[in-house]
This record gives structure tokens, sequence and C-alpha cells, in this order.
């Protein structure tokens, strides 16, 4: 048995029951899309929340917060007269739920996977790449006609291990424009060195200083950093910038520069809500605090990026996504959706 809860439990009220749900093989991949039944009639367009699962969940888990926001859109958006629609669609990270190969490979170095590092990066990583594909051949699944709705805008929200993945979705996909990140990290070296010291790998422990030969070991392999250096927001966008086991090296102006021209070029227009737990133990907000802060910086420094970034921390949360979170995430949500339709009148 695993020894990591669902962050999502407690998440639905009973307030918001559920919405219409039918699921699709796409790809070979089984997508259930949320909402459908619901679209105003006359809606020309329509936006997709992608929504993805935690470690060890399957896409069944999405379902309350899937039916929270679209019930508080649809309400919010009859009340302002709004033609806009909007959908949400969950499906089973890989080696997860209907795509279940082998357990051990979902838990972690305590639970007796050697892999840990390794099997969680490309699962989410897969993951999104995984949404891309749905992404590309979703609308003709589930509209069929000339005068079907469009699906203009996307955006994606996910819980630890999906939030990992939303922020590889928000980094590399174009066609995805709004990220809620739950308790997820975006730099997955100074998490899993913190998480090898927790679990007192001999790796991390036999050198002096301790963790000083962890990374490009066994249990964090040459090949992991290289991917990382192409996927991670830290390892990509700041990379050797960030000390997992003592000081960070300041940036230059040159490595600065490169990170805004980078941030320019794949979040440009983008935004960005990070929900955190003060008291997280298990992806610690310390983890991702300083690529955050560097993020701040560079959007301090040159507001033309147009990044819109909002970095909330819950005291006394730890690694759960509970109502004030999905509260907060789904406000964010409907207010993002407002000012899109508002800017389609103009």
């Amino acid at each position: 048995m695993s020894a990591t809860p669902n962050p999502l439990q407690g998440t639905h009220s009973a307030s918001d029951p559920s919405v219409s749900a039918q699921t699709f093989t796409i790809a070979g991949i089984l997508a259930t899309v949320y909402g459908l039944s619901e679209l105003p009639p006359s809606a020309p367009s329509v936006s997709c929340l992608w929504l993805l699962h935690p470690r060890l969940q399957t896409k069944e888990t999405m379902a309350p917060i899937a039916s929270q926001v679209i019930r508080a859109w649809n309400r919010r958006a009859q009340w302002g007269r709004s033609a806009k629609g909007l959908i949400a669609v969950s499906f089973d990270q890989r080696n997860h739920g209907s795509r279940l190969v082998d357990k051990l490979h979902n838990e972690a170095w305590r639970q007796g996977n050697p892999r840990h590092a390794q099997d969680m990066f490309s699962c989410y990583h897969g993951t999104a790449t995984d949404m891309s594909q749905l992404l590309d051949h979703l609308e003709s699944y589930i509209f069929h006609s000339l005068t079907s709705p469009t699906i203009t805008q996307n955006l994606v929200l996910g819980i630890s291990l999906g939030g990992h993945a939303s922020w590889h979705c928000i980094l590399s996909e174009p066609r995805i424009t709004a990220a809620v990140v739950g308790i997820g990290c975006p730099d997955y070296t100074r998490l899993m060195t913190d998480r090898a010291r927790l679990s007192k790998l001999d790796t991390y422990t036999s050198s002096t200083p301790p963790g000083s030969t962890f990374l490009g070991s066994p249990d964090f392999p040459p090949a992991l950093l290289s991917a990382i250096a192409q996927y991670d927001p830290a390892g990509l966008l700041l990379p050797n910038q960030f000390n997992p086991t003592g000081p960070d090296p300041k940036p230059s102006k040159a490595e600065f520069d490169r990170f805004k021209l980078l941030l320019r070029e794949r979040l440009h227009g983008k935004h960005i809500l990070n929900l955190s737990g003060r008291d997280d133990k298990l992806v610690p907000y310390a983890a991702g605090e300083p690529f955050l802060k560097a993020l701040k910086e560079a959007l301090k420094e040159d507001p033309s990026l147009s990044i819109e970034f909002e970095d909330v921390l819950f005291d006394g949360v730890g690694h759960a996504f509970p109502p004030s979170m999905a509260e907060k995430a789904t406000a964010w949500i409907c207010d993002l959706l407002a000012k899109d339709e508002a800017r389609s009148k103009i």
C-alpha cells in the first residue's frame, strides 16, 4: 500500500453536482470529456480545461474539480449572458489507471522503486506530450458538423504529479495559454535531491559533503540530467543556476538576459497560478522557491514580457489540494474566461 494519500480528498462540495461525462478513445487513450451536455446550444466557441491527476490516482479523481469549475462558469456565463462554453478533459497519466503497466514504477524510493527519479519525470513529461496529441484530435471526436463550436482557448490544471506536468504543458505547448499548478514544482533537480536526502539514499549520504555526488549517480543518471535540461522549467530556463546542496550562484547578466529571452519565447501572454501548501513536506515550496523568485524578478524588471504570474501559499496545508485551493483555482479560471470573453467582443 502506498504511503501517499490522495491530495484531492475532500475537494468536492455537495453544492456542485456532477456534470455530464463522456469517454472517448483518442489515439489509444481514454479521455473523459466533462460538460458537453451543458454547453449553450448557440455557443460559437468553447474553452477546454485539461485536468491532470496526482501520482497513484486516475482520471476519475479529477471529476469533482471538473464539475466545480464548469458549474461555476456556467452560472457566471448565464448571469453575464456569455456565449462562451467550457468543457474539461481528464485522462490517465502514463502507467496509471487504464494505462497501468507496473505498480512499482509509480512508487518512490522509500516504497522500493530504485528508478523513482527516472519514472516520475518520464511519466509527467509523457503526460505533456500526450496532452498535445489529444489536443490535436479532441475536436474531431466531440464536434461533428459545420455549425459545431470550435475550441478557441486551452487551459490546464494539474495537481501534484499533474502540477509538475502543468509546468511542462504551459512551457512547451503554445496552445495552452493558462495553467493552474497545484502543489507542483518547477525545479525537479532540487525537489528530488531533497527527497533523496529524506530517503537516506546511499548515493546521497555516502559523499562529503552529503549529496555532492548524487546528481549523475545511478539514482539520478546523466541522461536524466540531459532530459531535465531540455524540459524542466529550472533546468531549461536557468541551467546550472541552482545548487540543490548549497548556495545558489548568482546568474550573470548574460544568463539572466537569456532567461528573459526564453520567457518571452515560451510564456509571453500566458497566465500562471501557482498554489502551494506552506506545510507540504512531499513537494516543499522551498524546492521551487529559488526559481520562482528568479521568475518574479524577471517579470518585475521587464513588464513587456506580459506574463501574469500569481503565487499563493496556503497556511496549514500540507501535500493536499483542499477546498480553499479548489475555490481559488475556480475563481481564477472563471475570471480569466470572463476577460477573454470581454476581449473577444471588442
